[in-house]
């Protein structure tokens, strides 16, 4: 028999080929392949009914009836439950009758939210009395007085028997079967089974995307999906950088691709995370190769909520409440100690001491009576705060089996722990279905979101820990006589660091955004089997960003005009769909067939203008008293992409799979823009096989394996075209005329990288599944990166050309175990994961003549951070090696002339307390030359585990995640320990060598450092390894038998919670947070720690409640 569906869920279209068989087997027949079932009383079924049939694409509705009319039965179907009710037609006697009715058992059923259920189906057990609850979960059904269990049976839902002897009145609690390999997963274009899933595929469902108080839905996903890593940035509204097995791209951001919906390419950050149904990770090229040009990093499907076939208007209130605060700050010089290591620094440097430093008995300002040595100025109290965030979402839902709907609204604001950091956002969706005919059937998915963003305050682009860690504890925040109101050192002072609350105040960086998500489909079943599906979406955004910096005067650093700069962006994307399936069964081969045609365009223009003023009472962009700067861009690319993909098993048992697409870019060069990217996968169900019937305890093993290859278009769109500049003052004989040049190279080779990648998997279960393992391996190599060929400056070109020219490798394991167990009233589910990722750069081609070179920056030490070469991981740290200290001239003198020649100094600016650095390639002098990989930011392995339990009506979470083995270039220690110029720093300098004081590794103090003993090196390098308690939650749900007699019943379920965030973290990093990302997520800078703004810790308090 197969089964091909069709309109309804009675209408179920089905071959049957059955020969003198009984109702009793024929109910099985049907059962066993199909997902309904029959519930019946064997009291009523005629044994000497005997069925022979032989139909082919019949609704099983129809079957029903011609088996059943000539019989004394009936059945009704309940779409909810996925069940058939078999019973006698009026008139006919049932044994049961002969037992007298003496109760009614009354109640209601709800999820294990407390949200009511409708279409349960009640049965009498062993006889044929049955019912369903209604709408609001409540059931009626009349017993007899023999009867004593009630089974309560639902789709997706444990059946749970129920002891009815000495009850008149139940509520009973289902709950939901456990993931496993009938969990219907999302792929692209289409779903499946997880049992027919032979890519690598992690799904996070609705509850653990909502068990994190998160602005941004990725935040979520960290430590819950093997193989994926996440960065999150503590600044509000800022997006977490997230990786899929490893660096993609050297050049580039090696983000997943997001698909919202069905839109490919939308931004998750507008997404209201109490909206998500689920998202699903494509790890593997079999998953991901269906977006070809676009899954060389992953891929990341979101699916929205689209409300129940309840026949039940459902309201839903969730929000919390929370404050935040910083996990960490560090231990910095007071004013008595910063005087003494200011003393120091300058002494050994043979430089004058500060004015101030013998004059701290005057005013902090004129008329002030408080003096410099009264001051005592704790500038992270002052910049860092408790701050609140908050999140409400109301949601409207209902449906039957004709249309459905799910509409909501959100609202966000997160204040950040740092002043002048915000983000708020305002959500809108709407997601609709409709059966307009058994044919056709018509869906939207919609959402608007306004964003609000204070962006990180910057002062000389430096972050804001910088200026705090710098900053003078004598210095007061505010000085009412200077023009701004705030105070900062002068000439006296010998220091210029920037107030970090007048930057956080006066200065202004906001963003506002208006974005827009929409698609929409139409579905037709063309013929049994065939059905058609055209979609249409648009992505649109209206970025403006609002940039104001006054006028002010803090002594040392001031700004003499007052800049105001507006730029906006306006983005649309058009996407147009147009796809087939077919789906097919001859006998036990079954078969899925998609072909799909698409076309995606985006436009971006935007305008910047700029304008400078002599007040701070105007602030727009207007009567500039210099012409207002402007300028502006348009950008356009296209994509048009062809797609097969055949699915193909035999008896759930064996797997095949096949996908190809053929991608045109715009970006590329003309004879590069087309590629096409295959995949095949196999599986085997071995479990299936006969000789495994052996092992009842084995519910579940999979072996599977993938190839494909996949491609990456995320460059600039012109990057493979010339840039002509125009010039009015181009040099012709002896004058200048309007002229153009080249400024650019172009490269009318440039073409797509292409990543290629082999996975093997395992998937085990045992004992029905309440244990489940998943494994895999995976190798992913790039090759054709797309590089900057570096050409000499005195060619007179501003940009290298872009080029193919490298080949990287990721390879590595993921390991996922998930348990459940559910004794009585208590449940419990551990589950866990752990994957490594080994990344090498394996070549680059001979257009590439140097490694490249990163992370350079004059506050940190003006010293190159990174390095990537072939042979090393990507973005390796690269420096010194620190010996330890020079004590005295004659171990400086010891180390010199080791080439035979006197004048060969090892390190010409050593003095005694200066570090001694590793002379690695032993030539008897310190150079660039010994320099060594000193690790990578890439951990040896990332890691998280959940435990979950629940008692009645309580419920607790805790949630672990962490890394290991990666190193953190600690760039707030070189400002804390790195003693380069006059500011303040961290208590460790109190320790600094002296000729008393040998017994340190903390080198001399001494201004300008000579020996250059801040330059990169081992000595800032630390295990950047963390273990963090992410999410810690205890929950109440009110009982559904008190919620009952409030507010007239009108409330169908209500929790509370409490949650802590980020409440504990082990780990040895000596910096405020362990977790660090790249600064504005620039290329070969990850793990550079540069002052980042710090993840908070946050304690909230919580309620849901439904309608």
């Amino acid at each position: 028999m197969s089964v091909t569906a069709g309109g309804f869920s009675q209408d179920v279209k089905v071959d049957l080929s059955l020969k003198e068989v009984t109702l009793t087997q024929f109910f099985k027949a049907v059962e066993k392949e199909t997902k309904y079932r029959f519930a019946y009383s064997n009291d009523i079924i005629p044994q000497g009914r005997i069925v022979t049939i032989r139909v082919k694409q019949t609704p099983l509705s129809q079957v029903l009836y011609e088996v059943f009319s000539p019989t004394n039965l009936k059945f009704r179907f309940v779409e909810e439950s996925g069940i058939f009710i078999i019973s006698q037609k009026a008139g006919y006697p049932t044994k049961e009758t002969s037992a007298a009715v003496v109760r009614t058992i009354t109640g209601r059923v709800a999820n294990e939210k407390g949200e009511p259920l409708s279409g349960v189906t009640v049965q009498v057990k062993g006889v044929s009395k049955a019912t369903t609850s209604s709408a609001d979960g409540s059931f009626s059904i009349e017993v007899p007085d023999n009867a004593k269990t009630l089974v309560f049976s639902f789709v997706g839902m444990v059946s749970q028997e129920v002891d009815i002897q000495s009850e008149t009145s139940l509520q009973v609690v289902m709950q939901s079967i456990e993931k496993g390999m009938d969990e219907i997963v999302v792929v692209g274009y289409g779903t499946q089974k997880r049992k027919a899933v032979m890519g690598a595929i992690s799904r996070v469902s609705s509850e653990e995307i909502t068990a994190l108080p998160v602005s941004d839905p990725r935040q979520a996903l960290q430590g819950r999906v093997p193989g994926l890593t996440l960065v999150n940035n503590g600044s509000p509204g800022e997006s977490p950088i997230v990786r899929i097995r490893g660096v993609g791209s050297i050049n580039y951001a090696s983000d997943p691709f997001y698909v919202i919906d069905g839109f490919p390419g939308a931004n998750l950050s507008m997404i209201d995370a109490r909206d998500i149904e689920s998202i699903d990770v494509l790890r593997d090229a079999a998953a991901s190769a269906i977006y070809g040009s676009r899954g060389a990093n992953g891929v990341v499907i979101v699916t929205t909520k689209k409300g129940s076939r309840s026949n039940k208007l459902k309201v839903g209130l969730d929000g919390y409440y929370g404050i935040q605060t910083a996990s960490k700050k560090l231990d910095l010089l007071n004013r008595d100690e910063y005087i003494r290591f200011g003393t120091a620094l300058k002494t050994n440097a043979g430089s004058a001491l500060p004015a101030r430093f013998s004059n701290l008995d005057a005013p902090i300002y004129a008329g002030a009576t408080q003096t410099y040595r009264q001051t005592e100025t704790d500038w992270q109290d002052e910049v860092f705060r408790t701050a609140p965030i908050t999140q409400a979402t109301l949601s409207l839902s209902n449906g039957s089996n004709n249309y459905r709907y799910y509409l909501s609204a959100g609202y966000t604001k997160q204040e950040g722990i740092m002043i002048g950091t915000e983000y708020q956002r305002y959500n809108i969706r709407f997601n609709g279905e409709y059966n307009i005919s058994k044919i056709f059937t018509f869906g939207h998915s919609f959402t608007t979101a306004a964003e609000g963003k204070h962006n990180e305050p910057s002062g000389g682009d430096r972050t804001q820990l910088k200026h705090i860690i710098s900053n003078l504890p004598y210095i007061p925040v505010y000085d009412p006589t200077l023009p701004g109101g705030f105070r900062g050192p002068s000439g006296d002072d010998g220091s210029d660091p920037q107030n970090p609350v007048r930057i956080a105040t006066l200065d202004n960086d906001r963003t506002n955004t208006v974005r827009i998500l929409g698609t929409a489909y139409l579905e037709a079943k063309i013929l049994p089997g065939l059905t058609y599906r055209f979609t249409a979406g648009i992505n649109h955004s209206n970025l403006l960003n609002r940039q104001n910096l006054p006028i002010y005067n803090e002594s040392f650093n001031s700004r003499a005009q007052n800049s105001v700069q507006q730029t906006q962006v306006t983005y649309s994307s058009i996407y147009l769909s147009n796809q087939l399936n077919y789906q097919k069964s001859i006998g036990e081969h079954n078969f899925t067939v998609t072909a799909i045609a698409e076309r995606q365009n985006g436009r971006e223009r935007s305008l910047t203008g700029r304008g400078f003023y002599n007040t701070n009472e105007l602030r727009e962009v207007s009567n500039s008293i210099t012409a207002p700067g402007v300028n502006g861009g348009l950008q356009e690319d296209v994509l048009h992409s062809f797609i097969g993909r055949v699915n193909y098993d035999y008896k759930e048992k064996y797997f095949v799979s096949g996908t190809i697409r053929r991608d045109g870019s715009s970006v590329f060069a003309p004879g590069n823009k087309y590629a096409n990217f295959p995949s095949v996968s196999a599986g085997w169900r071995i479990v299936e096989e006969n000789f495994m019937k052996g092992f009842p305890n084995l519910s579940e093993l999979k072996l599977r394996g993938s190839w494909g290859r996949v491609g990456f278009n995320g460059i600039p769109n012109y990057a493979y075209q010339f840039i002509l500049n125009q010039n009015s003052s181009a040099s012709l004989g002896s004058g200048t005329q309007p002229g153009a040049f080249i400024n650019a190279l172009g490269n009318d080779e440039l073409k797509w990288e292409i990543t290629e990648m082999y996975n093997a998997g395992v998937d085990v279960g045992l004992w029905d599944n309440k244990v489940l393992i998943q494994a895999e391996y995976y190798n992913r190599k790039t090759d054709g990166l797309i590089l900057n060929q570096q050409l000499p400056a005195s060619i007179g070109y501003s940009r290298d050309p872009t080029v193919n020219a490298g080949t990287m490798e990721n390879k590595g394991f993921e390991l996922q175990v998930t348990y459940f167990k559910r004794t009585g009233d208590f449940k419990w589910d551990l589950s866990g994961n752990i994957s490594t990722v080994k990344n090498k750069v394996l070549s680059f081609g001979p257009d590439i003549t140097s490694p490249f070179y990163a992370g350079a920056s004059a506050d940190y030490g003006g010293f190159d951070i990174t390095r990537t070469q072939v042979g090393d991981p990507v973005q390796s740290f690269f420096g010194y090696r620190v010996e330890g200290i020079f004590q005295n001239q004659a171990e400086i003198d010891a180390s010199n002339g080791k080439d035979g020649n006197a004048s060969t100094l090892y390190q010409p600016n050593a003095k005694p307390g200066d570090i001694k650095f590793r002379d690695l390639n032993d030539d008897g002098i310190i150079t660039g030359d010994d320099r060594e990989v000193l690790g990578s930011f890439i951990p040896d392995f990332s890691y998280g585990f959940n435990y979950s339990a629940s008692y009645r009506n309580f419920d607790a979470n805790l949630f672990f995640q962490g890394v290991q083995g990666n190193e953190v270039y600690n760039g707030t220690k070189v400002i804390t320990q790195g003693m380069l110029r006059l500011f303040n720093a961290g208590k460790e300098v109190l320790n600094a060598w002296t000729p008393t004081n040998t017994n340190t590794n903390i080198p001399r103090a001494v201004e300008g450092d000579p020996n250059n003993n801040s330059r990169t090196s081992d000595r800032f390098l630390e295990d950047g390894s963390y273990l963090r308690l992410k999410t810690m939650t205890i929950g109440y749900s009110v009982p559904a038998k008190r919620l009952s007699k409030m507010l007239n019943g009108s409330i169908s379920g209500f929790k509370i919670y409490v949650s802590a965030q980020n409440l504990i973290t082990f780990t040895n990093y000596t910096s405020y947070d362990p977790e660090v990302g790249s600064r504005y997520n620039v290329a070969l800078r990850s793990g550079i720690d540069y002052g980042q703004f710090p993840s908070a810790r946050t304690f909230l308090l919580g309620i849901k409640a439904d309608f």
